[in-house]
């Protein structure tokens, strides 16, 4: 009786000791999944506000002339008056880039932020600027008042190139370089292609490395991380194409 018993008892243990395991690693599981999806959320939000302002930049509407005929307003004047739909600052080895988009402000439109435009330049232009501070993805809107606003946290890096389009022969052709390679190019440039990495808060020991934004293999230190790419072509930019 004392044996079956002690049987019993070694039997539940064990029962015990695998569901605890189990639960642990079930545990552990929801933990890097929730981590991975929000991770992805946050690309998915990034991506979407920055590609919003970068589909629209350049666009410039449409005025009627006096006998009937249609013509582009002149009133646009660029991003913050540089005469460019887009522009860029590039950050340097390790460091995030910045991004500015602009086209003209139609009486609809809306920053990155959801907001719209001065009173001093309804009607002109709205302006946005991305940039990474202290691990968020940040913009600045087209209302001074607002300043700059946290669109995503958990940023590591902020990587931009433009494609500057170049009209041949063979037709048109792109060349991917980084702000400092645009140089006075601004007006050439007809794509963009952004890179963000973001890292988890929380630590996961069985995590891997990843190649970041940068091109460089970054080791494994315990925390999930998303590297997302897009690029978006700028349709409303008409390129000199020299």
């Amino acid at each position: 009786m004392l044996l079956e018993l002690v049987v019993a008892l070694a039997v539940g243990m064990g029962v015990v000791l695998t569901a605890m395991g189990t639960l642990a690693f079930v545990q552990a599981s929801a933990t890097i999944h929730g981590d991975a999806l929000r991770l992805q959320q946050r690309a998915d939000t990034a991506l979407r506000t920055i590609g919003l302002q970068l589909r629209q930049a350049g666009a410039v509407e449409l005025v009627e002339n006096t006998d009937g005929s249609v013509r582009f307003s002149p009133a646009f004047d660029g991003y913050a008056t540089s005469g460019y739909p887009v522009q860029g600052e590039n950050g340097g080895p390790g460091k995030p880039d910045t991004l500015s988009a602009s086209y003209q402000d139609n009486g609809e439109a809306h920053d990155c932020l959801g907001n719209r435009p001065d009173a001093a330049t309804q009607g002109i232009r709205m302006d946005s600027r991305f940039s990474v501070t202290n691990g968020s993805l940040r913009c600045l809107g087209a209302q001074a008042a607002s300043g700059s606003q946290v669109i995503v946290d958990g940023v590591e890096d902020f990587q931009v190139v433009y494609g500057i389009r170049t009209t041949s022969s063979g037709g048109d052709q792109f060349q991917f370089v980084d702000a400092d390679g645009v140089a006075d190019r601004w007006a050439d440039v007809a794509a963009v292609q952004v890179c963000l990495q973001l890292r988890s808060e929380g630590h996961h020991p069985q995590t891997t490395g990843v190649r970041n934004c940068q091109g460089v293999e970054q080791a494994a230190d315990g925390r999930l991380r998303r590297v997302a790419y897009a690029t978006f072509h700028l349709r409303n930019i008409q390129s000199t194409g020299q």
